[in-house]
């Protein structure tokens, strides 16, 4: 098994973020598996140092180890920051664009919501040929009603329409910046991972990447598992987010909470029921989810 923890540095970390953490690290450790450290910095609009330093920090705190990855913020930057791969992420979108699959757009969000309050695309530039050089405009990827089909180690095989959920979804911003979906998906392909930990709420994205993975012809997307995992949610019923305030670990951290807090969080969170956790080893002996029989031999 190969995995990674794929945080973002564009807020401090919550506790949602360190209970996905906790589960790659239990599934992995309790396989015999390799966890990478990447750092998801394409937005590099919202990275910030302070947000890096976070990710480290909060790691440490909560006793888990990577095999691979940056050692440090001056390590990150010089070594591990996806500045480094843009080439690679050139070269996937210069293969869709050969291929056809490609188109401008230049619809403002507000648009969209004006065409489908939903705010699913509508295909309206598909055939309008705008250059991909046209001032303000996005590239789209052109998706069809085929579902993608998911299987999940946690919530079961889903049968996913694109066409529904994220038509003709964005892989390079109106900034060039390239898409989450499709920098995430060639460096899990380049990473050679094979089995994937994330939230619920990412399930679309997967899908997605799926989708772009069998217009690439990928060698390695196509054999990752995935295990999408229940979101922690505040007393409104919303996911928690990354943000600078009570939420944040950071903060939590110096308001006293420790390690075991979050472990013995984690385990009811998980189990349904209070357990007393009192080091991150004791997790080990857990199967939470039953999670050891979702992982083929």
């Amino acid at each position: 098994m190969r995995t990674r923890f794929a945080p973002t540095p564009s807020g401090f970390l919550h506790i949602g973020n360190a209970y996905s953490f906790i589960l790659t690290w239990i599934i992995a450790r309790q396989n015999e598996g390799e966890i990478i450290l990447r750092i998801d910095d394409i937005d590099s609009t919202r990275c910030r140092d302070e947000y890096l330093e976070d990710i480290f920090t909060t790691i440490d705190w909560l006793g888990l180890d990577f095999d691979n990855g940056p050692s440090g913020i001056d390590d990150f930057h010089k070594n591990w920051t996806q500045k480094l791969r843009y080439d690679r992420y050139q070269k996937a979108f210069d293969t869709l664009k050969e291929h056809g699959d490609l188109f401008a757009c230049n619809c403002s969000r507000k648009e969209i919501y004006e065409q489908n309050e939903n705010g699913i695309y509508t295909g309206k530039c598909t055939d309008l040929s705008l250059p991909f050089d046209t001032s303000d405009a996005a590239v789209r990827v052109k998706t069809t009603a085929t579902p993608i089909l998911l299987e999940d180690h946690f919530i079961g095989n889903l049968a996913i329409d694109l066409d529904e959920v994220m038509k003709d979804f964005i892989i390079r911003r109106k900034d060039g910046l390239f898409s989450y979906q499709l920098a995430s998906l060639m460096d899990d392909e380049d990473d050679n991972v094979d089995f994937i930990v994330r939230g619920e709420d990412l399930i679309e994205s997967t899908a997605a990447q799926i989708f772009l993975s069998n217009k690439l012809e990928l060698p390695n997307f196509e054999n990752v598992e995935f295990f999408h995992h229940p979101l922690l949610v505040d007393e409104n019923g919303n996911k928690i987010s990354k943000s600078d305030g009570a939420d944040s670990i950071k903060e939590l951290r110096a308001q006293g909470m420790t390690p075991q807090e979050i472990y013995n969080g984690f385990a009811e969170f998980f189990l349904g029921e209070e357990v007393e956790i009192n080091s991150i080893d004791e997790l080990l002996d857990i199967d939470f989810l039953g999670t050891d029989d979702y992982i083929e031999e």
